[in-house]
């Protein structure tokens, strides 16, 4: 296996720039650090500035093959601005953007601004469940509320097709414990009435700790194997909802944090000698000398042939790698 870089011009910037405009969600998913974050000491639920905004999707405008990716650190309909952000990013021709959902809001007068002004063009539901008693566990949610999502989300798809627009809805399961049993059931349920169905890896230590870690719970499937290069490193970078540049996904706590974006560019940390050494420790077998990246045990979910670009590859019909 080749690791590093998929194309020369990575070297310059992400081909995926993660964007987290809220940290305030709507749900407490079992798996989710959010609920825990919501009760530390501290925590103030906030919504990423126009101007913080504005520098991603400017600096995102001179890189056309970056994807934006909406989502990780919370419900990102919950922004009072979100119509007027994405109009932004598509008069800037920023293509393809993802948003990842719970699907609570995707409805109403927010659902037909978004299918028919074709401000996203690939949207992944988290379901995490096919039976109402199983969401409950899981999501937090009401069973009233399992019932309204899927009605959002077959709606959605339907909107889609009668206006014939080239939005994709792909809706997703998290491989856990609590779900295990269902995930036969939920593929073949909603086979034919969306897009795409995903199947993800399940990360216990995120959600305990705020950040990536071992397998503390117990409950992650992972065999014992040598360890390879995080993909994350030259595939994705992470922008916060107060404007903070990271280089983990994973890391609620921001402790992966290496720049701002009052202070930097999304360009000028992607290629800082930071981030290049930090590369190197994992070229070279030697993550432990991060002590970020020592114990954790969520590479093994972020394979090099096969991760979150491929699923949107399938989706809009374009090679991203």
């Amino acid at each position: 296996m080749q690791y590093g870089y998929a194309d020369k011009k990575h070297e310059e910037f992400p081909p995926m720039v993660i964007v987290s405009i809220v940290n305030i969600c709507n749900l407490k998913c079992q798996h989710c650090f959010w609920p825990k974050l919501a009760s530390m000491e501290g925590y103030r639920g906030n919504m990423m500035s126009w101007e913080h905004w504005k520098k991603v999707i400017d600096e995102m405008s001179y890189h056309t093959y970056s994807v934006l990716n909406l989502g990780t650190d919370g419900e990102p309909l919950m922004h009072t601005d979100f119509i007027k952000m994405l109009r932004y990013a598509k008069s800037q021709n920023i293509f393809p953007i993802n948003m990842t959902t719970n699907g609570i809001l995707l409805k109403g007068q927010i659902l037909e601004t978004i299918i028919n002004e074709e401000l996203i063009d690939t949207i992944n539901v988290s379901l995490d469940a096919f039976t109402t008693n199983t969401f409950v566990k899981i999501r937090g949610g009401k069973g009233s509320t399992f019932s309204k999502i899927k009605e959002n989300v077959i709606n959605a798809y339907k909107l889609k097709t009668r206006y014939k627009k080239k939005i994709k809805i792909m809706v997703n399961i998290i491989d856990q414990p609590l779900a295990r049993s269902e995930l036969k059931d939920f593929q073949d349920y909603w086979n034919g009435k969306v897009d795409l169905v995903i199947t993800r890896k399940y990360y216990t230590a995120t959600a305990e700790t705020g950040g990536t870690g071992p397998d503390i719970t117990g409950d992650q499937d992972f065999q014992k194997t040598d360890r390879w290069p995080c993909t994350l490193f030259w595939r994705r970078i992470t922008i916060t909802d107060d404007g903070g540049i990271q280089y983990c996904i994973d890391d609620w706590l921001h402790k992966s944090r290496l720049g701002h974006l009052d202070q930097n560019s999304i360009k000028d940390i992607w290629t800082s000698k930071t981030y290049n050494k930090l590369r190197e420790y994992h070229l070279k077998g030697q993550q432990h000398k991060n002590p970020y990246c020592a114990d954790c045990t969520e590479w093994q979910g972020m394979t090099w042939d096969f991760d979150y670009f491929v699923a949107m590859e399938k989706m809009i019909g374009k090679q991203l790698l």
